[in-house]
């Protein structure tokens, strides 16, 4: 490893400085405002989008790292523009912001400023300030940061620290989730050494991810998987952290970046959750790296730039710059969900899954639903739980039921309310009586539906086949069911299911009125562009 002397790190440390404050400080609250403020938006976009034609004049050079910020312009412009349509909502106004977006992504292919009202729209109009989306999105922000930093110090000081300001904007959304679980016990190494990964897989079966598989099939699976745990576990908390020192050598920075995107395929094939974002940006950035050239960039490795990229890294897990999510949890074996299915006309019943309630595909995936149950939740999605001691607790309940209700008596929380749940109810109605009466769900033909973008929640399975909209529904039935998977026998027990609610769709007439779907549809925080 080339050790750089530490003079070469002062330039590149000055960029990292002032790309971060343009960031924090400029490019994100602007976001926030455009996104928030429809007058503020539409004034950024009269004056981005004539501002292309000035693309022709002489502008910061930011080297293969250009196709990399047009990558993730066009990947998350496909996720936004093929997304259906909340069909409560008008459809006009949500195909005019679709439209609105690729005119703004071609603009800000030619002319980096048109990626401020580009981020707005996305965000705010498209909903597209998701966790799943977070670090390709805070990519982009930091792209267009150093873009307007170096109109006024110049390309050829600022183009390597473009590459250090990317680099540690991705790796810090793997270091902040190992930061997480060395907090879950008493040691830093409690997680690595006590928890049950194999666990997510089961429950992650028992949620609705490849039930497509037979129960005994996915018990052998689970037989060999529980056998890796902790090699498994000591080799996420590797690639997690291997950001803290990526930059102390090329190779090394290439192997961090593609190592968190192989991470990102192995959770989607253990539990549904498929951070497809992450991956195809982490990947672009890998082949970028390999593409520099030897001169020019040497000052971006090497002790004095590893320094400078553990301060950044170590300045957004504590929430300083930007804010990655806490990754860190105990899986446990239990699961309690809610489960939506659907009547056709023609008697029928099938499964309402997450993907065909697109645009909200993942509140439906989560934990959407236990408003309309007055029973304990004692854990989040896919059955994780924060406490160790109930995590063995609810192994060791076997399935007892008196075991279990007392462990939710100790440590659920009800979630019911009345008003959320009339919402969703109304939400549900407003939006099957549409659909019954020919509302276009999606911007694609059915023959084209295949060219829509994946979903981050692939729980696309259950008891009954999906329902596809073949034809119209005239009965909604919400269940609650709890899971149990017991690892000492490797079977799937179905421990409770009962009916919480039962929507009968009454012919649809004109004047239905419609139910807002951001306040109906979701239980999660109300989407916003924040750091």
């Amino acid at each position: 490893m080339e050790i750089a002397p530490l003079h070469t790190g002062v330039g590149t440390a000055g960029t990292a400085v002032a790309v971060v404050v343009c960031y924090r400080f400029a490019v994100s609250p602007a976001v926030r405002a455009l996104a928030q403020r429809p007058r503020a938006l539409r004034a950024a976009i009269h004056a981005a989008v004539p501002a292309v034609l000035l693309a022709f004049r002489p502008l910061p050079e930011p080297g293969p790292f250009w196709w990399v910020a047009v990558f993730i312009i066009v990947l998350l412009t496909w996720q936004g523009t093929t997304s259906d349509y909340d069909v409560t909502q008008p459809i006009g106004p949500q195909r005019r912001d679709k439209q609105l977006l690729l005119l703004l992504a071609a603009a800000s292919c030619l002319w980096t400023p048109a990626l401020l009202p580009w981020l707005a729209v996305y965000c705010g109009k498209l909903r597209g300030w998701r966790h799943h989306a977070m670090m390709p999105l805070r990519l982009l922000k930091a792209y267009l940061a150093w873009f307007l930093v170096a109109l006024f110090i110049g390309p050829r000081l600022s183009a390597p620290g473009l590459l250090l300001i990317l680099g540690c904007v991705s790796l810090s959304h793997y270091v902040k989730p190992a930061w997480s679980k060395a907090r879950l016990g008493p040691r830093p190494w409690s997680w690595s050494w006590h928890n049950r990964t194999h666990y997510l897989i089961a429950s992650a079966y028992s949620w609705g991810w490849a039930r497509f598989l037979r129960a005994d099939t996915v018990s052998r699976l689970l037989r060999g998987a529980r056998v890796v745990d902790r090699p498994a576990n000591f080799l996420t908390v590797a690639i997690e952290l291997v950001g803290l020192v990526a930059f102390l050598d090329r190779r090394l920075l290439i192997a961090a970046l593609v190592a968190t995107a192989l991470f990102n395929l192995a959770v989607a094939l253990a539990s549904g959750i498929f951070f497809w974002e992450n991956i195809c940006t982490n990947i672009a950035l890998a082949i970028a790296v390999t593409l520099l050239p030897e001169r020019g960039y040497d000052m971006v490795f090497g002790w004095p730039a590893a320094l400078i990229a553990l301060v950044v890294i170590l300045l957004s897990v504590a929430d300083l710059l930007w804010k990655p999510w806490h990754l860190g949890w105990w899986d446990s074996p239990f699961t309690a969900r809610t489960h939506w299915q659907v009547e056709t006309v023609s008697g029928a019943k099938l499964g309402l899954y997450n993907d065909f309630m697109c645009p909200y595909e993942r509140e439906f995936g989560r934990v959407l639903g236990y408003f309309l149950s007055a029973e304990p939740i004692v854990h989040g999605h896919l059955g994780i739980v924060w406490d160790r001691q109930l995590r063995d607790r609810l192994v060791q309940s076997d399935g007892d039921l008196d075991k279990l209700n007392a462990l939710k008596q100790t440590y659920g929380q009800r979630q019911t309310d009345q008003v959320q749940a009339h919402e969703h109810i109304a939400f549900l109605t407003t939006m099957f009586t549409r659909l019954n009466t020919g509302t276009p769900k999606g911007p694609l033909p059915r023959s084209l539906h295949g060219l829509k973008a994946p979903g981050g929640q692939l729980y696309y399975w259950g008891d009954l086949p999906p329902y596809r909209g073949e034809e119209p529904v005239r009965r909604i039935t919400i269940r609650y069911q709890e899971r149990l998977y017991r690892p000492d026998i490797g079977d799937f027990l179905l421990l409770t299911d009962h009916t919480v609610n039962e929507i009968e769709l009454l012919t649809p007439t004109p004047d239905h009125r419609s139910t807002p779907c951001a306040r109906s549809s979701s239980t999660a925080e109300r989407t916003s562009e924040s750091s």
